[in-house]
């Protein structure tokens, strides 16, 4: 077994690991929730059995790699479920509302250029945020989409 403390770098992030976006290469994925955990047993793509104990303060993210003697295994998260808003104002007021709404549900968000993103559970979700966001429906734009979800590290919080 791969004990892991630390990645190595970071295919997104990082030069000097252009080989490794190919197809190619073996691919630890996990969820989102198993990210944040420093203690993890779990085999790759290909059955290399991994185990996680991370250094304390080291947290995995999307296109980390990690490293089993000369082969690197890269980092993927698992889409998910979320609820992407756009405004379709510059209306302080509404900008305000949406963020009180969003921080009353106690979800981490992600901003992405005009966009924001906080995950959910099922479809469903998307109705009570319709009403949640009831007096402000007219100024934004909802959909729900499946997409790889990183939180915004200034509002690194806990879902309840």
């Amino acid at each position: 077994m791969l004990e892991v403390n630390s990645p190595i770098g970071n295919i997104f992030l990082d030069e000097g690991f252009d080989d490794l976006k190919s197809k190619n290469v073996e691919r630890l994925v996990i969820s989102r929730m198993e990210l944040e955990k420093r203690i993890l047993r779990r085999k790759t793509d290909r059955g290399t059995d991994i185990g996680l104990k991370l250094d304390p303060g080291i947290r995995l993210r999307h296109g980390d790699v990690i490293k089993n003697g000369d082969t690197k295994i890269v980092v993927e998260q698992l889409p998910e479920k979320v609820i992407s808003v756009r405004l379709k104002t510059k209306n302080m007021d509404v900008m305000i509302l949406l963020g009180h709404i969003i921080g009353n549900r106690h979800r981490p968000i992600s901003i992405q250029k005009e966009e924001i993103l906080f995950p959910i559970q099922a479809d469903s979700e998307k109705e009570v945020f319709t009403k949640l966001f009831q007096s402000i429906i007219n100024y934004i734009e909802m959909t729900v989409e499946e997409k790889i979800f990183s939180p915004h590290s200034g509002a690194d919080i806990h879902e309840h």
